[in-house]
């Protein structure tokens, strides 16, 4: 309180000369250029104002003419910063964040999904073209065998389809037996047609049997036969031992 009263009775020559007063004027000579800045745009600043204003309502009046409400969507982007400053969405963006490498390979890789997309289509018109070459309609053949299959399972049971599996994974579809089968079909078809390499007789005796022993081809038959009856015993025995009746004497 005494430093401000001996201040004030002070004269201006005496408070020139004080160091604190020329240290303060000091600093104000050093920033003397900055302060007229800052006082030249303080009085350019009604001006700016002004020309602000006059370009927002410009922008205004050219929004409305579009049917742009500015105020709506002033409103909407208050309410869209609200929704991501929340901190589950600054979570969530963070995560995003995280994970953008991934999203790069991604965003790459879906690029690259229509010269995918062409290549798959251009094989597989090739295909379709090679099958059309063999006869086989594509489309017809997809279609009839989506129909076979939705027949077949509406048709057959599910112990049917393990008893299916079972013969699948047998021999009985195995390569040697299928062209057993169809060598067995063959002779049938070929006997029954009359087209074997013999006629086929009406009757036959022990003794035509005993005749026909001769043929090369009908000793073929019989030894198949034999070998057969071998394999077959072999294996009744292997799966079924002890149940196998001795010959009488």
């Amino acid at each position: 309180m005494s430093d401000i009263q001996t201040a004030h009775t002070m004269s201006i020559e005496d408070r020139l000369a004080q160091p604190q007063t020329q240290e303060m004027l000091h600093r104000l000579l050093d920033h003397a250029e900055t302060l007229d800045n800052i006082l030249t745009t303080a009085g350019e600043l009604p001006n700016l104002i002004a020309t602000l204003t006059d370009l927002f309502d410009s922008l205004a009046r050219q929004a409305s003419e579009q049917g742009i409400d500015l105020e709506q969507r002033a409103s909407d982007l208050i309410q869209l910063l609200l929704k991501v400053t929340d901190p589950q969405s600054i979570k969530a963006l963070n995560l995003l964040v995280d994970h953008l490498p991934q999203l790069q390979k991604a965003a790459e890789m879906a690029d690259e999904l229509p010269n995918l997309i062409a290549v798959v289509t251009d094989v597989f018109d090739e295909w379709a073209a090679d099958l059309s070459k063999e006869g086989i309609q594509l489309e017809d053949s997809i279609r009839n065998g989506l129909r076979a299959a939705l027949y077949l399972g509406g048709q057959i049971r599910h112990e049917e389809i393990d008893r299916l599996g079972y013969l699948l994974r047998s021999d009985v579809l195995s390569e040697h037996t299928v062209e057993t089968v169809s060598l067995a079909g063959s002779a049938l078809s070929s006997c029954r047609q009359g087209s074997c390499e013999h006629p086929v007789p009406k009757r036959l005796g022990i003794f035509g049997l005993l005749s026909a022993t001769q043929d090369p081809n009908t000793q073929r038959a019989l030894a198949f036969a034999v070998q057969f009856g071998k394999c077959f015993g072999n294996l009744l025995e292997q799966k079924h031992p002890g149940n196998s009746t001795p010959p009488q004497a």
